[in-house]
């Protein structure tokens, strides 16, 4: 099957040279649990950082200078209101690393000032479970009271319509696919700590789609493919499958809380797999890094294309990196940068994409 010769062009707003060498100070916040499943309210009247499970993780790079860590968390309760600061820290001087909640008080990391609005966070936790919206902010200082970094924007967890969802964007439902190249794509769910596969021949008959999935002796049979929301379905197969197969196929995502966690579960989706001679390609081996990149870029761009790139539809020739100031970057020097926005994603200003 021949490919039309496409060029697609990602522009990508960042600093190239702060992310090759990464030497100017940075700071940037990774949260670990859905922030839904924790009491927010009960958290942030202890005063404690240390006494809950790991909720974030903040990185600073690069290590080993003296700084202080400065944050602040605001809630805004619901659409009619503003936000209000409910809680902020600053902490000693110390050796810039990398550090979760559980590490401050606990270690070298300590605490010089921890305060809140405990009426407002009092509030928050006779709700429960967080409503409305959290944001929370970050600066970096050194340790004569400089301004090195802070997060390039506001982190929001919107809670004002909680109800999360998983989608399966490929395969499609009711299309056919060769039998070693069927590349599985769903949509991204906050603070899922793994994602759950299974998948089933659907039989001759009327049997659901659920009794398929559930049926003995599964195509893939609940496997755990961590936080990567694209596999290659062939490649984790626990029985082979054949051409002219049925194929149902659903994905879970997990997501860690108290009372053990939520499990969110897609729609089943049935594609058919392509009969021998049909339609077959030679794109099973699908560049690992356009995996890597499909990844980062997902939910920021247009999905089909996200798609396509993930299914091995677009080769990498077909497409062309440039940076703020419209200037090619090589393909060895974006590798590394795709490295380290893999780790330090709130380096990403903005991403846009077009088709040519």
């Amino acid at each position: 099957m021949r490919k039309k010769s496409i060029l697609f062009t990602i522009l990508f707003l960042l600093n190239t040279s702060l992310l090759l060498r990464a030497q100017t100070p940075q700071i940037s916040l990774e949260v670990f649990h859905d922030l839904s499943t924790v009491d927010l309210g009960a958290f942030l009247i202890s005063n404690a950082l240390s006494s809950q499970p790991r909720i974030f993780q903040i990185t600073i790079i690069p290590e080993g200078m003296n700084v202080v860590v400065q944050g602040q968390v605001y809630w805004k309760m619901d659409l009619s209101s503003g936000f209000r600061e409910i809680f902020n820290f600053k902490t000693k001087v110390f050796k810039a690393r990398s550090f979760t909640n559980a590490d401050v008080g606990n270690s070298d990391i300590r605490l010089e000032s921890i305060d809140g609005d405990k009426n407002l966070a009092e509030e928050l936790a006779k709700r429960g479970k967080p409503t409305g919206v959290i944001r929370i902010t970050l600066q970096l200082y050194d340790d004569r009271g400089n301004l090195l970094s802070q997060l390039p924007f506001p982190r929001d967890f919107d809670f004002l319509n909680p109800a999360q969802t998983i989608s399966i964007l490929t395969p499609q439902d009711g299309s056919s696919y060769d039998v070693g190249n069927v590349q599985a794509q769903w949509t991204p769910v906050a603070g899922a700590t793994s994602y759950i596969v299974r998948a089933n021949v659907v039989p001759e008959g009327n049997s659901s789609l659920e009794e398929a999935l559930n049926g003995g002796d599964p195509l893939i049979k609940d496997k755990d493919v961590k936080t990567a929301n694209v596999v290659n379905l062939s490649s984790i197969l626990d029985r082979q499958w054949v051409s002219g197969q049925r194929i149902v196929l659903s994905v879970s995502a997990y997501v860690s809380g108290p009372g053990g966690g939520t499990l969110l579960k897609s729609a089943p989706v049935v594609f058919l797999l392509n009969k021998s001679g049909d339609n077959q390609s030679d794109a099973a081996n699908i560049n690992p890094d356009l995996i890597r990149l499909a990844n980062l870029i997902s939910g920021q761009v247009n999905q089909e294309f996200v798609a396509k790139l993930s299914s091995g539809n677009i080769s990498i020739d077909q497409i062309q990196i440039t940076d703020e100031n419209n200037r090619t970057i090589a393909l060895s020097d974006f590798l590394q940068i795709l490295s380290f926005l893999e780790t330090h994603k709130d380096a990403l200003i903005s991403i846009n994409f077009t088709a040519k």
